[in-house]
């Protein structure tokens, strides 16, 4: 189903990749790339740009680097979109069927390569429809698989992923582990809490002694309210509504937890 444009055409290509499917299937960035370029290179067409989208799942509708693609797309600088698959442009029919649209109505084909597809035609962007139906069903069949294995790991006390609160790091095999020097800091702020120090006068101190945080910012007093409101401290977690216990170590007591509950609430 691929047409028959001239070398005249000007192409972009766009690939993605989310880290999880990087990880279960390779099919690396870098994969993609040389797959775009390869028919690119074959059909004659001079490449304008190669629009790069790591780490960001095909579900989520703010693609920073799509967005920068539609952009250009309006302001002429190609006519031609190669992506190495449907599901790497998106993971349900609707938002599929919406880029290739948007694309379109700038005077912009598209080509699919793994599937052959190309919506310059009518028959192109029924089967455009049929795969990206295909790739949705795909897509939440990972999902539940997914969710299955983080239910059962969650039930289990175990790391499912994610945010890794200050006083902690994730290990090269994913477990969690406590890093002494934010732990000490972490233990002075609950205990400043509980004797009574307000959330400005526990920031300032910690300002005042450049008491290292996570990513180099300042320390305020909704990032102290946040850590003391975090169960996660305690060793335990919560999963469906249930506080459990977790398989990492705690840094503060269920006693210390308790005693600063109230700091920062109205009275």
């Amino acid at each position: 189903m691929m047409d028959s444009r001239n070398s005249s055409s000007k192409a972009a290509g766009y690939v993605r990749v989310s880290q999880e499917r990087a990880a279960k299937n390779g099919y690396s960035l870098g994969a993609q790339e040389q797959e775009v370029r390869r028919f690119i290179e074959y059909k004659g067409w001079p490449l304008v740009d190669l629009y790069r989208e790591e780490g960001v799942s095909g579900y989520k509708k703010d693609r920073p680097v799509l967005a920068r693609l539609l952009e250009d797309a309006k302001a002429g600088r190609f006519n031609v979109t190669v992506f190495p698959s449907i599901d790497r442009a998106g993971r349900s029919v609707r938002d599929v069927i919406e880029i290739d649209q948007a694309l379109r109505a700038a005077g912009v084909d598209t080509v699919f390569l793994r599937e052959g597809v190309d919506t310059s035609t009518p028959t192109g962007q029924l089967f455009r429809n049929i795969m990206a139906s295909l790739a949705e069903f795909e897509g939440r069949v990972i999902y539940e698989r997914l969710s299955k294995g983080k239910r059962k790991k969650a039930s289990e006390g175990g790391y499912t992923g994610g945010w890794v609160p200050y006083g902690y790091r994730r290990t090269d095999d994913g477990a969690i582990a406590v890093v002494p020097a934010e732990a000490a800091v972490v233990e002075r702020i609950f205990r400043w809490a509980r004797d009574g120090r307000s959330l400005p006068a526990i920031a300032k101190t910690l300002r005042d002694e450049k008491a290292p945080t996570r990513n180099g910012g300042t320390w305020r007093p909704s990032t102290i309210q946040g850590m003391l409101r975090n169960r996660f401290y305690t060793g335990r977690v919560e999963y469906d509504g249930t506080v459990i216990r977790a398989r990492h170590d705690a840094i503060i007591s269920d006693l210390l937890f308790n005693a600063c509950q109230r700091v920062g609430k109205p009275a």
